[in-house]
């Protein structure tokens, strides 16, 4: 089972942050989330984006009062394991710079970052593209293509270096990119599936995140998915499926409720997150993830209330997930890539010289 955690200021209970002061935003209080997310073996952490707006009346619950890209490089040098993905826009980055700032991500993390493609749905074949460059870019470098031959005067080696010279309808990028080949080999795609979204995540992602709230449509949804990896020429285990959970944890059923209502009755207009809500103790939390870890490949847990939901995952659910076997009890490798199961991506020139 994987497990990562959708890290927010408050919660992610639309009632939130009327709970909660103004430090809750500040770098030290999201970086002791993350923390704690290591703590307890987590895969990953995910920085979702506003996209630059700013709420007029209230709080989101998802304003992260940073963008993901500068906050994810400012944690990884403080955390040694947990994987770090942040969300990024297609339609706001050109795709170079993209392509860069992701690769250094990866190389400062030392292998453990993510890109969370935000596309458009109105613009899906400008998208499509854009992630070719990407994903191009980031082949510019062969993995020993550096030899650094002081004696030789040689600094890496020009065969192994490729460029993209990319000329499509809707970019022009030559590369190529001045970032080395990471730990990882590239850094792990993911995508948040919707119906806009189920084409080019079939297409393009690793790491799918689903938002079902029951199991019926979680099973619509990954069948789906199955299908179309199949028309791309890619298989099922090739891709990681996470359905979003939102756990309101007590030491009682009673006292799960009582937090579940509490937070309710601070919302606006009855408002609530978006995912698969589970109130009760850490063994009811776990019943419900144990069943539903026949359909998915583990969970992104979405906590209601922070740090409080978090500290209560940690501390209460990943032991008694451990006890059944279905968590791991340590980090057993050291990139996101090896935290997911997903296989290093060999680059293209190999696999033609293999085939030549």
């Amino acid at each position: 089972m994987h497990i990562g955690v959708s890290i927010t200021p408050f919660g992610h209970h639309p009632g939130a942050w009327r709970e909660k002061t103004e430090d809750a935003i500040h770098f030290n209080a999201l970086a002791a989330q993350v923390k704690k997310a290591e703590e307890g073996g987590l895969d990953f952490v995910f920085f979702t984006d506003q996209l630059g707006e700013r709420p007029l009346n209230d709080l989101s619950p998802q304003a992260v009062p940073f963008e993901p890209t500068t906050l994810v490089a400012a944690l990884a040098t403080l955390v040694r394991k947990i994987g770090l993905i942040a969300a990024a826009a297609t339609s706001q980055h050109e795709p170079y710079n993209l392509a860069r700032r992701f690769a250094s991500l990866d190389i400062i993390s030392k292998g453990k970052a993510g890109w969370n493609v935000v596309v458009s749905p109105e613009a899906a074949a400008r998208d499509l593209e854009y992630i070719d460059v990407i994903n191009g870019l980031w082949d510019s470098w062969e993995d020993d293509a550096f030899a650094y031959d002081k004696a030789s005067g040689r600094f890496f080696l020009p065969e192994k270096m490729h460029v993209l010279d990319h000329r499509g309808e809707y970019f022009s990028v030559r590369g190529p990119l001045n970032v080395n080949r990471s730990p990882q080999g590239k850094p792990v795609v993911s995508h948040v599936l919707t119906a806009d979204t189920l084409e080019i995540a079939a297409r393009s992602a690793e790491l799918v995140f689903i938002d079902p709230s029951t199991a019926d449509e979680a099973e619509t949804l990954v069948l789906d998915l199955a299908q179309r990896l199949q028309r791309h020429g890619r298989s099922r285990s090739d891709v990681r499926v996470l359905a979003n959970v939102i756990p309101f944890i007590g030491t009682t059923k009673a006292d799960a409720k009582e937090l579940h209502e509490r937070l309710d009755a601070l919302s606006f207009d009855g408002e609530k997150p978006s995912g698969l809500e589970i109130t009760g103790t850490p063994a009811e939390i776990a019943d419900v993830l144990e069943e539903w870890s026949r359909i998915v490949d583990g969970f992104t847990v979405l906590p209601p209330l922070v740090p409080e939901s978090t500290d209560a995952f940690v501390d209460h659910v990943i032991p008694e997930l451990r006890r059944r076997g279905l968590f791991r009890s340590a980090y057993e490798g050291g990139t996101l890539r090896e935290h997911l199961g997903l296989s290093y991506p060999e680059h293209p020139a190999i696999a033609e010289r293999r085939i030549s």
